[in-house]
């Protein structure tokens, strides 16, 4: 059977800002990528492979199959790359994380061996129109048609949108407008490049900071900051120019917005309102949505997994109103991980999914203390609670990936 090959490369976004083929990531984005290269695993099956570039750990390959998880061959990248009959070896797909002209410049020798349907995809080589398909630009314009054109009540107002800015004046300018607001580039992540105000430093270092991101990225974003109830993650998948809506996840962000972790369960714990609220309006958000794709570009120019960020908040007069478009990502997201890891979990479980990261401390330490506080249960091959990594536990990697399961 025909291999797809996975690939985790996060630092998709800055890679694009940047534009070149030969981009480097800093120093500790890359510790990040080689410590949890196995993520993607989850996303395979055992047929597929997955390309890391830190140790392929073979005692946690044994541990993973002994508790009955399926997953892909995982391999050193720069063996496999060093390997001509590998290199030739007829492959399916190509599935990095994202997209990116590094990605392309990476499996360059590569990319001939992949299956006709690939090379007859979308993603099958970096075109020109890439580059704005994975800018806020592109969620900024498919949230503006649907606000323009469905006229709920419910939904934010045009006051609420995203403005493009090009200048400190003109950033201070759109600030001003809102009781709180934040600053956006429009290549980043996981609410990673962003800025908050107001804020406590002083308006010199703002405008470093501020001027920073505009010679980097030539423009930013500035919208008003909600008071948020809720994050929600909603998934699709592009093919063929068909857009399918795949499922939604719940997930958590700190005070300034950057990513701590998804939920596992389907039916997070909510006041009455509230779930009333989302669960009235949430039909219509991801039929709004899947027109809005089906629409834009993300049906001729990419296929493959898409993630929107959504969240349900409340106006200053305490209105709930259901917000369809934080954010949108073509490609891999932890929520996609975290709706893959639902097959694996007892009906009646909940729990979490989330990214460790220490500078005193190590994943292989943590793990041990977690794995003996609580155990790992698997009943009728569902797992019913406990801690389970899903990378390496070595005392190597400050970083890891792990699932914490709570019995219902």
């Amino acid at each position: 059977m025909i291999s797809d090959l996975y690939f985790f490369n996060p630092t998709c976004e800055p890679s694009i800002a940047n534009g070149s083929p030969y981009y480097t990531a800093p120093a500790r984005l890359r510790k990040f990528e080689a410590d949890i290269g196995y993520l993607p695993a989850w996303l395979g099956t055992e047929f597929d492979q997955v390309l890391v570039q830190g140790t392929v750990d073979e005692l946690f390959n044994a541990k993973m199959s002994k508790l009955g998880f399926k997953l892909p061959e995982i391999i050193s990248l720069k063996q496999a790359l060093d390997d001509p009959e590998w290199m030739a070896q007829p492959k399916g797909r190509l599935c990095p994380w994202g997209w990116s002209p590094a990605v392309y410049q990476l499996f360059n020798q590569v990319l001939p061996s992949f299956h006709d349907d690939f090379q007859r995809s979308a993603v099958a080589m970096w075109q020109g129109g890439h580059k704005g398909l994975y800018s806020r630009l592109t969620g900024i314009n498919l949230l503006g048609k649907i606000v323009e054109n469905s006229d709920l009540p419910w939904l934010p107002g045009f006051s609420d949108l995203p403005v493009i800015c090009h200048t400190l004046d003109e950033i201070y300018y759109e600030i001003k407008r809102s009781i709180k607001a934040v600053v956006k580039t429009p290549w980043s992540s996981s609410g990673r490049g962003l800025l908050l105000f107001p804020n406590p430093d002083p308006k010199k270092k703002n405008d470093e900071v501020l001027s920073g991101m505009l010679n980097q990225q030539d423009f930013v974003t500035v919208e008003p900051w909600q008071k948020k109830i809720l994050d929600i993650s909603y998934q699709f998948y592009s093919q063929g120019g068909e857009i399918n809506y795949m499922g939604r996840t719940f997930f958590e962000t700190d005070q300034k917005g950057r990513y701590v972790r998804n939920f596992l369960s389907d039916s997070p714990d909510l006041s009455a309102d509230i779930s009333g609220f989302l669960e009235e309006h949430q039909p219509t958000v991801i039929h709004l949505l899947r027109n809005a794709l089906s629409q834009s570009k993300y049906t001729s120019l990419y296929e493959g997994w898409i993630g929107v960020d959504a969240l349900v908040y409340k106006t200053g007069s305490e209105e709930l109103k259901f917000h369809p478009l934080i954010e949108i990502n073509g490609r891999f997201t932890m929520g996609a991980i975290a709706l893959k890891m639902r097959q694996y979990l007892d009906t009646r479980s909940s729990g979490f999914l989330q990214i460790f990261y220490s500078k005193s401390s190590n994943f292989e330490i943590f793990s041990k203390a977690q794995e003996a506080e609580k155990p790992l249960i698997i009943k009728d091959h569902k797992i019913a609670s406990g801690f389970l990594p899903l990378t390496p536990t070595l005392n190597k990697h400050s970083f890891g990936a792990y699932i914490e399961v709570i019995d219902g």
